[in-house]
């Protein structure tokens, strides 16, 4: 088990340096989101798009920030709480096995 986790570890600290070191060699695209890449490709492709209808509300650089935050300690939180209620449902049905022998 403590070889798989750290193997799954490994895999993971991988995948975020070569992401990284993928993104750092494009100029200019520094933590560029898909919006504004999707909206540039749109224009490049039919400069004579309208979009149907704007933003509602644009938020501060700040604000935006905070609630990207927000939603991944959400996120992670749903995702921590489930994990933990599985661990502690598994556990359970172990320990009456046990029991029962």
């Amino acid at each position: 088990m403590k070889a798989r986790n750290s193997g799954l570890l490994a895999v993971a600290v991988a995948l975020i340096v070569a992401s990284v070191l993928i993104g750092s060699r494009r100029e200019g695209t520094e933590f560029a989101g898909t919006d504004g890449q999707a909206m540039k490709t749109i224009a490049t492709l039919n400069p004579d798009y309208q979009p149907w209808f704007g933003f509602i509300w644009v938020p501060s650089p700040e604000i935006a920030s905070g609630l990207f935050a927000l939603q991944a300690a959400l996120g992670a939180g749903v995702l921590g709480y489930y994990l933990g209620f599985k661990r502690g449902q598994r556990q359970g049905r172990q320990s009456r096995s046990d029991a029962g022998d």
